[in-house]
């Protein structure tokens, strides 16, 4: 971009030569991201937007004034926009429209891409950006809200479309070869896959949904499969297998020991044996009550046990 504004042209990078430069330079931190890479500024916050982020941050005033640009008479004399959200950003920010004053090119990018998921205000058609009202996903939109499939994926295919039954059936064959080693599944390469390998038709508007990422979201599916979003796009996850949780073991009665007054007045078989009675072992070496002790210190001071003391 640098080199376009100073009139040099454009020019190509390989990436392993972007790394290479990058790598050395003490005010970059490269930081790597599966088999991609992302390069930070070096002691700066990581203030980043979330441009996929589905929080909606604005003022309603924003969507109005959008809506009313985009979608009155500046419709029809609207301009195709750039189909990618950051060079559509650009676009928008050099057109200096009055309800995007003030923002950031990474706050104007979440503008963009909620314009197109949730607001309808900005869709598809052939690749560009042009006003929803007559764009190919507002035709999307309403075939999924009827369940019919398009044209091409419908009488005119030579493939049946697939069922919700299929879908299942074939989206548990794909992940099976995952969770033995494959790799992610890419979303852009789904239906080819269907095509190629099932001979079927994959339309997400004749199961009801616009969107695949959104169709393969479903409860119906979100048991064994998750969508998740990589650098290079959507990809499709085997959902992590939860392990049992160990039974706990049932809860004890509190031990208690009984006494009884034979183990007190009464030597078992095991004392005469030697070994030590109930009592000691649970209790320590007690000695028993005898009378014979208790009248021995007596007689020895000269006294009976029935004579009262002084």
């Amino acid at each position: 971009e640098l080199a376009h504004c100073g009139g040099r042209g454009d020019f190509g990078l390989d990436v392993k030569e972007l790394r290479a430069l990058c790598s050395p330079c003490p005010q970059l931190q490269v930081e790597d991201e599966g088999s991609d890479f992302f390069v930070l500024l070096a002691g700066r916050p990581q203030s980043f937007v979330d441009v996929y982020s589905p929080e909606d941050l604005f003022p309603e005033s924003l969507w109005r004034d959008a809506a009313a640009y985009f979608g009155g008479s500046l419709a029809r004399k609207c301009k195709e926009l750039p189909g990618g959200r950051y060079a559509c950003a650009q676009t928008l920010m050099h057109c200096r429209l009055h309800f995007l004053v003030g923002y950031t090119l990474g706050q104007v990018c979440h503008i963009v891409q909620l314009m197109i998921s949730s607001k309808k205000i900005l869709g598809y058609s052939n690749g560009m950006l042009v006003p929803y009202g007559r764009s190919q996903s507002r035709v999307k939109d309403e075939r999924a809200r009827r369940q019919q499939a398009s044209s091409a994926e419908g009488g005119s295919s030579e493939h049946p479309v697939a069922t919700w039954v299929m879908l299942r059936q074939c989206v548990e064959e794909l992940i099976r070869d995952v969770r033995t080693g494959g790799e992610p599944i890419s979303l852009s390469s789904i239906k080819r896959l269907f095509q190629t390998r099932f001979r079927l038709e994959l339309s997400e508007t004749a199961l009801g949904y616009a969107k695949v990422s959104e169709l393969l979201q479903d409860a119906r599916m979100s048991d064994f499969v998750r969508v998740e979003l990589r650098a290079h796009g959507y990809v499709l996850l085997p959902v992590a297998v939860a392990m049992p949780a160990l039974a706990q073991p049932a809860e004890q009665p509190p031990m208690r020991s009984s006494l009884s007054l034979a183990d007190c007045f009464k030597e078992d078989e095991s004392q005469a044996q030697g070994e030590p009675s109930a009592l000691h072992r649970r209790a320590g070496l007690i000695a028993p009550l005898s009378l014979d002790e208790i009248e021995a210190p007596a007689a020895a001071s000269g006294r009976s046990a029935a004579e009262p003391s002084a």
